[in-house]
């Protein structure tokens, strides 16, 4: 099966509140079970993943450590920059 979600594939990390130096939010899609995206700050904490085109995505496979709660958006706009100024009031 295709992952749409890697970089390999086109996929980009296009926003992230928060990281650190060694464990940057790229690491999210680099297709490596030895690297992650370690947060740092205040919660919660959020990123967004561009895909190269308009996906049909079928399943997420997360892996998580210490979480209490997670949620799931999508967005289906092109222009990534109208997604923040909705969300963020930009």
């Amino acid at each position: 099966m295709f992952d749409i979600g890697l970089s390999s594939a086109g996929s980009t990390v296009s926003f992230a509140t928060s990281s650190g130096a060694d464990h940057p939010p790229e690491n999210i899609i680099d297709g490596k079970s030895d690297t992650y995206w370690l947060t740092t700050g205040m919660f919660p904490q959020e990123f967004v993943i561009s895909f190269a085109s308009t996906m049909n995505v079928n399943s997420i496979k997360i892996k998580l450590h210490n979480v209490r709660r997670l949620a799931i958006e999508k967005s289906e706009q092109v222009n990534e920059n109208r997604f923040y100024r909705d969300r963020y009031g930009l």
